[in-house]
C-alpha cells in the first residue's frame, strides 16, 4: 500500500511540472504608432516654424502636435486604413487619405510640405479674344512685383457659377511679378481641356500659395484647394475662338 501511494504522488508531481513548462504564444499586437514630419512655409517659398501643427486620425481620438523639427507621433493607433488631417491656425486644412497602418509602426516617409493661406486678393478679372487667342488679365492686391511675388490660380467651366468647387479645368499655381498678370489661352489648349470653338467659357481666379495644400477628395470626386483667398473678383466669360 505504501508503494502505491508513493507512485501516485510522483505521477502528480510530473503532471504539475509539465503544465508549468508549456510555452504560451503572446497575443498579436493590434495597435502601434504612426510617425511623420511636416515642413511649413509662408504663402511663398520661405520656410517658417514647423511646430504647432495638429495631426489627427479621422474617426478616432488620436492626435499629435508637431515639434520644432516638424515631427509628430500618433501613439497606439489600432491597425487599419485611415485619413489624417493636418491643421494649424493660418493654414488651410490638409487631408492625407489611404494611410495603411499594418503590423507594426508606420512611418510616413515623405515629408508633407504645407503653406499658409494666401493673402492675395484678386481685385479685377478680365477676359477677351485677341489675335485668335484668349487673353485673361488678373489684377491683385497686393500687386505682384520683383520684391513682392504673388501667386494665383484660375478655374474654367461652361457653368456661369464656376468656382473652386465647380470647375472643368483648374490651373497650377501661377507666379507673377507684375500687375496685372496676363495669361494667354490658345484655342489648342482650350480644345485639349474639353472646350469647343464657339462655346462660352467662364473663368474665376483666386490668390493662392506656393504650397497650396491641395488634395484629391475621393468623397467629393474633385480636388480641394484649402489655401485660396476667397476674396476674389466675380467670374467673367469669353467665347472660345
Amino acid at each position: 500500500m505504501k508503494t502505491k501511494i508513493y507512485f501516485i504522488l510522483i505521477l502528480a508531481f510530473w503532471s504539475c511540472s509539465g503544465d508549468g513548462d508549456e510555452e504560451t504564444t503572446p497575443p498579436a499586437a493590434t495597435a502601434a504608432d504612426i510617425t511623420g514630419t511636416v515642413s511649413l512655409y509662408d504663402e511663398g517659398d520661405t520656410q517658417i516654424d514647423n511646430s504647432g501643427m495638429t495631426v489627427k486620425v479621422v474617426g478616432t481620438s488620436k492626435s499629435a502636435t508637431t515639434n520644432a523639427s516638424g515631427s509628430f507621433t500618433l501613439s497606439g493607433v489600432t491597425f487599419g486604413t485611415y485619413t489624417l488631417t493636418y491643421e494649424k491656425a493660418g493654414y488651410g486644412t490638409f487631408k492625407k487619405y489611404g494611410v495603411e497602418h499594418r503590423n507594426g509602426n508606420t512611418i510616413i516617409s515623405q515629408t508633407t510640405s504645407l503653406g499658409e493661406v494666401s493673402t492675395t486678393k484678386v481685385t479685377d478679372l478680365e477676359a477677351g479674344v485677341e489675335g485668335g487667342n484668349v487673353l485673361v488679365s488678373i489684377t491683385t492686391d497686393p500687386a505682384g512685383s520683383l520684391q513682392n511675388k504673388r501667386y494665383v490660380r484660375y478655374f474654367l467651366s461652361t457653368d456661369p457659377e464656376v468656382s473652386n468647387e465647380n470647375y472643368t479645368y483648374y490651373s497650377g499655381v501661377i507666379l507673377f511679378e507684375n500687375n496685372p498678370v496676363r495669361l494667354v489661352l490658345t484655342p489648342d489648349f482650350l480644345e485639349d481641356e474639353g472646350f469647343a470653338s464657339g462655346q462660352t467659357v467662364y473663368v474665376k481666379a483666386y490668390g493662392d500659395s506656393v504650397f497650396a495644400n491641395d488634395y484629391l477628395d475621393p468623397d467629393l470626386s474633385r480636388w480641394v484647394f484649402p489655401n485660396l483667398n476667397m476674396n476674389a473678383a466675380d467670374a467673367v466669360s469669353f467665347v472660345v475662338p
